[in-house]
């Protein structure tokens, strides 16, 4: 954790440097490398967009506004634009300054949309925010627990309480692409008439377990986020790194609302 403290402007006061040279060679180091206090802007600005554009989307569908006339393909786009964006921004790093946020507001669109859709399929017409406030509850608890649970993944990762090894990271992976190939199935095989299980609509036993294992995994992959960013930022990886891991905490933080909304529901849909 040498390079979350070295690098945080709130540890400064402990890393005095014997004189004005050592100030300024940490000065200019600092503005052209990657921080942990630049990663934390850049991921508070892509958060904020999609929270603006989530809302302004939600408020959309609720309404019957323009926009739910465009609300499938915009979240078709944005899936595949997501796709698109990983390969581009793992290629060339440099572009995740410019991608990221054309990114957040296509995330943006996708969390507003799925805050309705999700509630409304399991809930049906007891979620109509018109008539109740079951939707906007279920949004508020969903959106606490997620900061609840990425805020304690970071607490677990900076004390050192929650690591990931070598072997465990090639789990998480592994996992993650099981998931991938999952749902790519999932609904190529709907597109031809074929049925299989969806752990994604089962309200049953299995299908709250598949939701919480998916709740489970998107909190690993915090933890990967956060290893990710803090072994650049100790090897002084260059300034644009700092969008790359902001753009990564976004998705990962974006899954992991999702799939808390759908435990929720899931749960309020059995009472």
């Amino acid at each position: 954790m040498t390079a979350l403290k070295s690098r945080n402007p709130a540890f400064g006061a402990f890393d005095q440097p014997d004189s004005k040279f050592g100030m300024d060679q940490i000065a200019k180091s600092e503005s052209s490398t990657m921080t942990i206090g630049g990663t934390v802007t850049a991921t508070a600005i892509l958060l904020s967009i999609v929270a603006g554009v989530g809302v302004y989307t939600w408020q959309q569908m609720v309404n019957g506004g323009a926009i739910t006339k465009f609300i499938y393909p915009l979240i078709i786009g944005s899936l595949i634009f997501g796709l698109i964006a990983s390969f581009i921004i793992y290629s060339k790093p440099k572009t995740a300054r410019f991608l990221g946020p054309i990114h957040a507001v296509l995330e943006g669109v996708f969390v507003g949309a799925a805050s309705y859709i999700i509630p409304v399929q399991f809930l049906g017409e007891s979620a109509n925010p018109n008539e109740s406030n079951s939707m906007q509850t279920l949004i508020l608890q969903a959106v606490l627990a997620t900061f609840g649970v990425t805020a304690g993944m970071l607490v677990g990762y900076a004390t050192g309480i929650l690591r990931v090894g070598a072997l465990v990271q090639k789990i998480i992976i592994t996992a993650g692409i099981g998931l991938a190939i999952y749902v790519g199935l999932l609904y190529l095989l709907q597109m031809f008439g074929v049925g299989i299980w969806n752990g994604f609509a089962d309200t049953g036993p299995m299908g709250i377990g598949f939701t919480g294992f998916c709740v489970a995994l998107a909190s690993l992959f915090l933890l990967l986020d956060f290893q990710y960013i803090e072994a650049n930022v100790k090897s002084g990886a260059p300034k644009y790194m700092e969008w790359v891991g902001a753009w990564g905490l976004m998705v990962t933080i974006v899954w992991l609302y999702i799939e808390l909304l759908r435990l929720l529901s899931k749960l309020q849909s059995r009472d």
